[in-house]
């Protein structure tokens, strides 16, 4: 494969993994920080008024912990704890006026939201590595392949972290809504979480094609003569009288059955030609211990 063809597909697919990354590094310090752009990132919010402990009004949920709103962004968080669970009963450590979908299924919330927090690692760890292995793509076939295998990998670990995303945030928002509370999803962590499925998408495509451009190229190089791979080159055109050189010894080698069907005096030439050698009267050019060949 050329290196334009490599470079044509391996490129983007590199770029796309590159945005995975930064949209993946994003999603899991959302919360960390509550400035722009982290504080623009959060997975749920809901009205938590006559909730104890809870914001006295909106209140946004990252990965991290919860937080107050202020413009429609994150402010006033509390502190960080990676992998926080999504439970309002633990999360505010009361059940007082908490939605009774939290109360009955504690374990569904708990367990999904802790999951996600895991699989956004795992799906940041097989990123770096497809990108690694995306570099190689540009040099070599072996490389295309390592490539296409991690971004596969990397893009069912992705759509496994966004099923259990959609799933946790959904229901919640559902479950509050449920008991009369406003609720929405994040749409910047769920857009990003989506779109990084997407382009994964896109990246494990672009590798598989170069590596299967590049496997159909050196298939039909083994499979082509060698005969036709020089049809290029043109040999030198031969003498019209012979169809080989004279031999050392004086010999004329026969024409072509083409040429002599072309013009058939050329036949009598070549008797001629291969005629026994005459002897000739002394005095007379000759060589080769007396034997004489009449020359033209």
């Amino acid at each position: 494969m050329s290196l334009r063809n490599r470079l044509g597909t391996g490129i983007p697919s590199i770029i796309l993994l590159a945005g995975t990354i930064v949209l993946l590094f994003l999603l899991i310090i959302a919360g960390a920080y509550d400035r722009r752009p982290l504080n623009q990132i959060f997975w749920l919010q809901a009205d938590t008024r006559g909730i104890p402990n809870a914001p006295d009004g909106i209140c946004h949920w990252t990965l991290y912990n919860f937080c107050d709103e202020r413009d429609g962004k994150n402010f006033n968080c509390r502190n960080n704890n990676a992998a926080n669970p999504f439970l309002p009963q633990r999360n505010f450590n009361t059940r007082t006026n908490i939605p009774g979908d939290f109360l009955n299924n504690p374990d569904r919330y708990f367990y999904l939201s802790r999951f996600l927090y895991s699989f956004y690692i795992i799906d940041l760890g097989f990123a770096l590595m497809a990108l690694l292995a995306g570099l190689l793509a540009l040099c070599s076939r072996i490389g295309a392949l390592a490539a296409a295998a991690l971004s596969c990998l990397t893009l069912f670990f992705m759509t496994f972290s966004a099923t259990i995303m959609t799933a946790c945030f959904v229901l919640g928002q559902r479950a509050f809504r449920r008991a009369g509370r406003k609720a929405r999803v994040g749409v910047k962590a769920f857009a990003f979480t989506w779109t990084c499925v997407a382009l994964l998408g896109l990246a494990t495509l672009g590798f598989l094609l170069a590596y299967l451009a590049s496997r159909n190229k050196n298939q039909y190089r083994d499979n082509t003569p060698r005969a036709s791979r020089f049809a290029g080159m043109r040999h030198r055109r031969t003498d019209d009288r012979y169809t080989e050189k004279a031999g050392v010894d004086g010999y004329y080698p026969e024409r072509s059955d083409s040429q002599r069907r072309l013009n058939p005096n050329l036949a009598n030439q070549d008797v001629q030609l291969n005629a026994p050698a005459l002897s000739v009267p002394a005095g007379g050019t000759g060589y080769n211990d007396g034997v004489y060949r009449n020359e033209i």
